[in-house]
């Protein structure tokens, strides 16, 4: 598998005409390109639009306008109309929205259109950010297919993995469109909020697009839209983008204020607003997921694994069809499923990767991801140019290392607040551990194993200031391989003492 190693580009000490400072690093790897942002709602949306500014305008305009709306302009008018007349959108999303357009702006980037003989604006970003639920008023205009399947495991299903030990497992696969804008431009975004009451969460999307289509947070609940097949919509009143629905049960800490932040404060906030299309959401957290059905005319139900009919053991199975709103109707990729589960409902990390592929992967699928929160492991694969994304070898990276906090005293850099940094992590060949020292002193450092025993000692002797770098191959002392899984390595040097973890896959 890819690594994710973290190469970084430094673009965050940008300043506009009006001294505002760019809250944001970027960093790229193996095509993907990777943005994180902290800050208040305007603060994150500016770094985003400054940092982004010419892959913003090719969504915006290539893409949306362009693809999407097949530069149409009076249809694209009177869409934008319904929009305006018919939906709302909470002020810190706005305000976010906002502050893209002017870091595009500020990085002097213009968004003009010449299909709307205009500059694009919030309005219009809020609409591309709205994009399923505009769909739903002629979903056969375009040629995008809005699919996506996805699979949980845990409990029984998960126990006989020595990884998991019962754990949840989920992986997804994203299909939307194999356009050639959309396979220039995945984006991952790490968003670090100011606001008291939002934690830090992640979206695996596109530039210029801050709603909750693929995302999970710090707390390790995660979320996975897919599009309904019921599109009926009688009530037009204060309508909602439905991935600033799951946003909002995602980046709130308590959305419900039931006082824990789980699986259901995605439900309570998508049950909370009225949507205009069909989408069928898989929330999940550490040892439980349920399946959101929510549709504009039959409101809002989930399913949980004692509502299955047909999926044997502790399984969740999404597709692009209702189930508990609507009786199933038949399709193929569900049914794939099934047989695969119905031969062992045994999961383990890997087979959970090997069954969404097979049984759900589809020629326009973009994304490909598994997320296990126990592990604070993602797995990603991106599509490219006539290879869709579950035939790729997925980029794996540690999701504390994407999380970690900037440093206080140069905002601009991403710190590891370790003394010890190992890359590639996880691995499954090797990793490399890498210190530096100010003065001569004696260095300890050992790999020991869940049970506390010690597994290995890659150091154990004096070393003078400087900084240096030791692999472990997964071997023990004896030269045999250890056996894949979760282990820790103990670095002593002095009256320091660093414990960090390190993860081994096949």
């Amino acid at each position: 598998m890819k690594k994710l190693i973290l190469t970084i580009i430094i673009l965050g000490i940008g300043f506009s005409a009006f001294c505002q400072v760019v809250n944001g690093d970027t960093l790229s790897y193996d095509n993907k390109k990777i943005l994180k942002v902290w800050g208040t709602h305007y603060e994150r949306g500016y770094a985003h639009g400054y940092l982004l500014a010419e892959c913003i305008r090719e969504i915006a305009i290539d893409y949306f306008i362009g693809s999407y709306f097949q530069n149409n302009a009076a249809l694209y008018s009177s869409r934008r109309a319904y929009y305006l007349a018919n939906f709302w959108l909470e002020d810190k999303y706005q305000d976010e929205l906002n502050g893209i357009i002017a870091g595009v702006m500020d990085a002097g980037v213009d968004l003009y259109s010449e299909t709307l003989q205009r500059d694009c604006d919030v309005i219009d970003l809020q609409m591309a950010n709205a994009l399923v639920d505009i769909s739903a008023l002629f979903m056969t205009l375009n040629s995008d297919t809005l699919g996506c399947s996805s699979m949980s495991s845990w409990g029984e299903s998960t126990e006989n993995d020595p990884q998991l030990n019962g754990d949840l497992v989920i992986t997804r696969n994203m299909d939307w469109s194999t356009n050639p804008v959309l396979l220039a431009n995945h984006l991952l975004i790490v968003q670090i909020p100011d606001e008291i009451e939002e934690t830090s969460w992640i979206s695996m999307t596109f530039p210029g697009m801050i709603g909750a289509l693929s995302a999970f947070n710090d707390l390790g609940i995660s979320a996975f839209m897919n599009v309904g097949n019921v599109h009926n919509h009688p009530y037009t009143d204060e309508l909602h983008p439905i991935f600033f629905s799951i946003r909002n049960g995602i980046e709130t800490i308590d959305y419900n204020s039931d006082g824990v932040n789980d699986i259901y404060d995605v439900h309570n906030a998508i049950s909370d607003n009225l949507h205009l299309s069909g989408s069928i959401t898989h929330t999940a957290s550490i040892n439980e997921a349920i399946i959101i059905e929510c549709n504009n005319a039959a409101g809002t139900q989930f399913r949980k694994v004692y509502n299955n009919t047909v999926v044997s053991g502790n399984n969740l199975v999404a597709t692009n069809h209702f189930r508990q709103l609507y009786p199933p109707l038949y399709c193929y990729r569900y049914d794939n499923f099934v047989d695969s589960l119905n031969t062992s409902s045994d999961i383990d990390i890997t087979r959970s990767w090997k069954i969404t592929a097979a049984a759900g992967g589809v020629f326009s699928n973009l994304h490909t991801i598994q997320y296990i929160p126990s592990l604070d492991l993602l797995k990603w694969s991106t599509a490219e140019i006539g290879q869709p994304a579950y035939t790729l070898e997925p980029t794996v990276f540690d999701v504390v290392n994407l999380f970690t906090v900037y440093s206080d005293i140069d905002p601009y850099k991403w710190e590891s607040t370790s003394l010890v940094l190992s890359f590639p992590n996880p691995f499954n060949s090797s990793t490399s551990l890498s210190f530096s020292i100010q003065q001569s002193t004696n260095v300890n450092l050992c790999i020991y194993n869940l049970k506390g025993q010690k597994i290995k000692t890659l150091i154990n002797d004096s070393r003078n200031p400087g900084s240096y770098i030791v692999s472990w191959d997964g071997m023990d002392e004896t030269g045999n391989r250890v056996v894949d899984g979760i282990y820790f390595y103990q670095f002593i040097t002095g009256s320091f003492s660093e414990t960090g973890r390190l993860i081994l896959l096949k």
